[in-house]
């Protein structure tokens, strides 16, 4: 996986419209920029839209480049009492493993989960367990179902 900047370039020579995208080629980057510009600003159609487009490989993707706002995600585990969660931990939610990236207007956290290039929306506190740099559980927020003897 590779991280790459996709824009339009008009005649006044400013870059409009830049954003910065994780896939496997070029071309998949410019869909996914042209998923993004279905707002209603273009009407053209696809092989239009991308014959304008500009492409430039930034590089190998990292889990870095997913980071999001940092200020943000810091009121949101203050608000959330996860003071000791930091972006780039390692967690588990529902039985997955991921690193946090960052948080989101939901007031959750955005996790990439293992083998996977984009974020999911997860509640801090459901079925999430949170992992120090050893590997050692810091918390657990699993509901420990209790067996029924009957």
């Amino acid at each position: 996986m590779f991280e790459f900047e996709c824009w339009h370039e008009f005649s006044y020579g400013e870059p409009w419209c830049k954003q910065t995208y994780v896939a496997e080629t070029p071309a998949k980057a410019k869909a996914q920029h042209y998923e993004y510009l279905q707002d209603g600003l273009f009407e053209a159609d696809f092989f239009t839209v991308v014959e304008k487009m500009k492409c430039k490989k930034i590089g190998r993707a990292s889990v870095n480049c997913l980071f999001g706002d940092y200020q943000k995600f810091r009121d949101i585990i203050k608000a959330r009492g996860i003071e000791f969660a930091y972006q780039g931990m390692k967690i588990q939610v529902c039985g997955k493993m991921g690193t946090i990236v960052g948080g989101n207007n939901s007031m959750n956290l955005d996790v990439v989960f293992d083998g996977q290039w984009h974020s999911g929306n997860c509640h801090p506190w459901y079925e999430t367990v949170y992992f120090d740099n050893a590997g050692n559980v810091l918390a657990d927020y699993r509901v420990i179902k209790e067996q029924v003897v009957g």
